[in-house]
């Protein structure tokens, strides 16, 4: 795995000649083995999975450059606008130039390694990220038999451990998917509905609920998974950042019976201080913390 940022954004400078969709005898080694690429691929040594992970994760970066000013830029420049998909590195150059307010020339020569650099130190980012710790929720395939169970007792004791294991990790996605949409709403709005910041909530307090019941069935084992065991009480991490509550907060949210839905659950909130104090001060945070706008503006 390269151990620079310098050695990635070299290899973006030649990626860009074809540019996006990433075309796997385009792509530098350095890229197609970087950890998060290959786990996206889920270890599969071919050129082309590769290079599809690889243009995924590209598109995600793209879409998240921290350098607002030259983002818009950056995405077609790689062609990661529909519009730009197959075009000539010269005709995305020319667009690219002309959305950040700069002549083509002093383009090509200072903004384009300036945007192959800060496309660099994310991927670098994300790669070392992966390397440290990454889990994936358990593998399926398809079924080619009946799920038909004998009746003994270790069948159905691993089927309700598997049980207990996709019911934690259908939660984990839940709450993912719901803190995805929500920022994407505040994205366009430049503001959290309350409804969305309830569910988010709602969907943080079921996967804890499904963590505590799968640790006290099973205690504080770790969770298989393809790329690195996980222990329980680490999986909310994964779903990206959250408000954090303090103790006292948790345990009342644990304390609340499981409801079928975000209006049920609020409500059971709104029926005490503490409750609608929890749900005010969430709703605070993350409407913060996903609105925030700073953005690193360096030249």
């Amino acid at each position: 795995m390269p151990t620079d940022a310098e050695t990635l954004a070299v290899a973006l400078r030649r990626l860009l000649r074809r540019g996006l969709p990433v075309d796997p005898a385009a792509a530098d080694g350095e890229l197609l083995d970087l950890p998060g690429v290959v786990a996206r691929a889920h270890g599969s040594s071919d050129l082309a999975v590769r290079a599809h992970a690889l243009d995924g994760v590209l598109r995600g970066q793209l879409a998240r450059l921290p350098h607002a000013p030259l983002a818009p830029a950056a995405r077609l420049l790689f062609g990661a606008v529909p519009a730009m998909a197959g075009v000539t590195l010269t005709a995305r150059r020319a667009e690219a130039a002309q959305a950040a307010g700069y002549e083509v020339h002093h383009f090509r020569k200072h903004i384009e390694p300036r945007i192959c650099t800060l496309l660099a130190e994310q991927l670098l980012a994300d790669a070392q990220a992966f390397a440290a710790a990454h889990a994936a929720a358990p593998r399926l395939s398809p079924e080619t038999g009946s799920l038909r169970l004998p009746p003994d007792v270790f069948a159905w004791e691993v089927a309700e451990h598997e049980e207990a294991l996709c019911e934690v990790w259908s939660r984990l996605y839940a709450l993912r998917a719901a803190l995805l949409r929500t920022a994407r709403q505040a994205s366009m709005d430049t503001a959290v509905p309350r409804e969305t910041s309830d569910e988010v909530l709602w969907r943080y307090a079921a996967l804890r609920s499904a963590i505590a019941r799968y640790r006290a069935a099973y205690g504080p084992v770790l969770l298989p998974a393809d790329t690195a065991p996980v222990a329980p009480a680490d999986l909310e991490k994964l779903a990206g950042p959250l408000p954090q509550l303090p103790p006292t907060d948790l345990a009342l949210l644990s304390a609340l019976p499981a409801t079928a839905d975000p209006q049920a659950f609020t409500a059971q909130l709104g029926e005490s201080s503490d409750g609608a104090r929890i749900r005010d001060a969430w709703h605070q945070a993350l409407t913060e913390q996903l609105t925030d706008t700073t953005t690193r503006r360096t030249a």
